[in-house]
Protein backbone atom coordinates (compact mmCIF):
# COMPACT_ATOMS: atom_id res chain seq x y z
CA UNK A 1 0.00 0.00 0.00
CA UNK A 2 2.80 2.16 0.57
CA UNK A 3 4.16 1.36 -2.15
CA UNK A 4 1.39 2.40 -4.35
CA UNK A 5 0.93 5.85 -2.74
CA UNK A 6 4.28 7.00 -2.73
CA UNK A 7 4.01 6.02 -6.70
CA UNK A 8 1.59 7.86 -6.94
CA UNK A 9 3.05 10.96 -5.52
CA UNK A 10 6.09 10.50 -7.76
CA UNK A 11 3.43 10.61 -10.78
CA UNK A 12 1.71 13.85 -9.42
CA UNK A 13 4.84 15.60 -8.96
CA UNK A 14 5.93 14.96 -12.58
CA UNK A 15 2.97 15.73 -13.69
CA UNK A 16 2.92 18.70 -12.00
CA UNK A 17 6.91 19.66 -13.01
CA UNK A 18 5.87 18.83 -16.96
CA UNK A 19 2.86 20.46 -17.26
CA UNK A 20 5.23 23.85 -15.87
CA UNK A 21 7.29 23.01 -18.81
CA UNK A 22 4.35 22.91 -21.20
CA UNK A 23 3.33 26.84 -20.48
CA UNK A 24 4.56 29.36 -22.51
CA UNK A 25 7.06 31.57 -21.83
CA UNK A 26 4.77 34.21 -21.14
CA UNK A 27 2.77 31.70 -18.77
CA UNK A 28 5.75 31.04 -17.12
CA UNK A 29 7.15 34.11 -16.33
CA UNK A 30 3.63 35.59 -15.66
CA UNK A 31 4.06 32.72 -12.98
CA UNK A 32 7.08 33.31 -11.59
CA UNK A 33 6.43 36.73 -11.19
CA UNK A 34 3.56 36.78 -9.14
CA UNK A 35 5.86 34.91 -6.83
CA UNK A 36 8.71 37.37 -7.54
CA UNK A 37 6.79 40.74 -6.98
CA UNK A 38 5.55 39.35 -3.55
CA UNK A 39 8.67 38.11 -1.98
CA UNK A 40 10.66 41.41 -3.27
CA UNK A 41 8.67 43.92 -0.78
CA UNK A 42 9.70 41.58 2.15
CA UNK A 43 13.35 42.00 1.11
CA UNK A 44 13.14 45.39 0.90
CA UNK A 45 11.80 45.57 4.51
CA UNK A 46 14.83 43.55 5.05
CA UNK A 47 17.48 45.89 3.61
CA UNK A 48 17.88 44.02 0.86
CA UNK A 49 16.86 46.16 -2.91
CA UNK A 50 16.95 43.37 -5.26
CA UNK A 51 16.62 44.46 -9.01
CA UNK A 52 12.97 42.59 -10.35
CA UNK A 53 14.66 40.46 -13.06
CA UNK A 54 17.22 39.61 -11.20
CA UNK A 55 15.12 38.02 -8.46
CA UNK A 56 12.59 36.27 -10.71
CA UNK A 57 15.88 34.29 -12.15
CA UNK A 58 16.47 33.51 -8.54
CA UNK A 59 12.46 32.35 -7.80
CA UNK A 60 12.43 30.22 -11.30
CA UNK A 61 15.66 28.36 -10.21
CA UNK A 62 14.32 27.74 -6.34
CA UNK A 63 11.33 26.41 -8.04
CA UNK A 64 13.22 23.97 -9.91
CA UNK A 65 15.56 23.11 -6.84
CA UNK A 66 12.64 22.46 -4.91
CA UNK A 67 10.40 20.73 -7.16
CA UNK A 68 13.29 18.01 -8.07
CA UNK A 69 13.97 18.03 -3.96
CA UNK A 70 10.74 17.02 -3.35
CA UNK A 71 10.93 14.81 -6.35
CA UNK A 72 14.01 13.17 -5.43
CA UNK A 73 12.76 12.75 -1.08
CA UNK A 74 9.76 11.33 -2.55
CA UNK A 75 11.72 8.44 -5.49
CA UNK A 76 14.49 7.62 -2.91
CA UNK A 77 10.95 6.61 -0.19
CA UNK A 78 9.81 4.77 -2.58
CA UNK A 79 12.98 2.69 -4.41
CA UNK A 80 13.96 1.94 -0.51
CA UNK A 81 10.79 -0.21 -0.36
CA UNK A 82 11.71 -1.61 -3.51
CA UNK A 83 15.14 -2.12 -3.91
CA UNK A 84 18.10 -3.26 -1.62
CA UNK A 85 20.63 -2.19 -3.07
CA UNK A 86 22.52 1.04 -4.69
CA UNK A 87 19.13 2.97 -4.01
CA UNK A 88 20.51 6.59 -3.81
CA UNK A 89 21.73 5.83 -7.21
CA UNK A 90 18.68 4.27 -8.90
CA UNK A 91 17.10 7.75 -7.10
CA UNK A 92 19.39 9.72 -9.22
CA UNK A 93 19.30 8.10 -12.06
CA UNK A 94 15.60 8.41 -12.42
CA UNK A 95 15.55 11.60 -11.29
CA UNK A 96 18.24 12.51 -14.00
CA UNK A 97 15.88 11.33 -16.52
CA UNK A 98 12.53 12.99 -15.46
CA UNK A 99 14.86 16.31 -15.61
CA UNK A 100 15.94 15.42 -19.04
CA UNK A 101 13.02 15.18 -20.27
CA UNK A 102 11.08 18.07 -18.85
CA UNK A 103 14.07 19.95 -20.77
CA UNK A 104 12.94 18.13 -23.96
CA UNK A 105 10.01 19.22 -23.07
CA UNK A 106 10.58 22.69 -22.99
CA UNK A 107 12.24 22.19 -26.56
CA UNK A 108 8.86 21.74 -28.32
CA UNK A 109 6.90 24.63 -25.74
CA UNK A 110 6.71 28.40 -27.54
CA UNK A 111 9.68 30.31 -26.23
CA UNK A 112 11.24 27.96 -23.88
CA UNK A 113 14.50 26.25 -24.05
CA UNK A 114 16.37 23.72 -22.93
CA UNK A 115 19.70 24.15 -20.71
CA UNK A 116 21.86 21.62 -19.27
CA UNK A 117 22.44 23.74 -16.36
CA UNK A 118 18.98 22.92 -15.50
CA UNK A 119 19.35 19.37 -15.63
CA UNK A 120 22.28 20.18 -13.56
CA UNK A 121 20.23 21.86 -11.12
CA UNK A 122 17.38 19.99 -11.13
CA UNK A 123 19.53 16.89 -10.14
CA UNK A 124 20.97 18.93 -7.04
CA UNK A 125 17.60 19.21 -6.51
CA UNK A 126 16.93 15.76 -6.49
CA UNK A 127 20.41 14.71 -4.40
CA UNK A 128 19.29 17.18 -1.71
CA UNK A 129 15.65 15.53 -1.15
CA UNK A 130 17.38 12.09 -1.12
CA UNK A 131 19.68 13.13 1.41
CA UNK A 132 16.97 14.75 3.55
CA UNK A 133 14.96 11.46 3.13
CA UNK A 134 17.62 9.20 3.75
CA UNK A 135 18.59 10.97 6.98
CA UNK A 136 14.88 11.26 8.18
CA UNK A 137 14.50 6.97 7.06
CA UNK A 138 17.41 6.68 9.63
CA UNK A 139 16.28 9.17 11.87
CA UNK A 140 12.84 6.96 12.34
CA UNK A 141 13.99 3.59 12.31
Amino acid sequence: MKKTISTVIILLIIAFIWSNSYQAKTDSVQLSMFFTTNIQPLLIKLGLHPNVNILDTYVRKLAHLTEFMALGAVIYYTFKQIFTTHIAKKSILLAICIASLDEVIQIYTPGRTATIGDVLLDTTGSMIGILIMKGLLKLFH
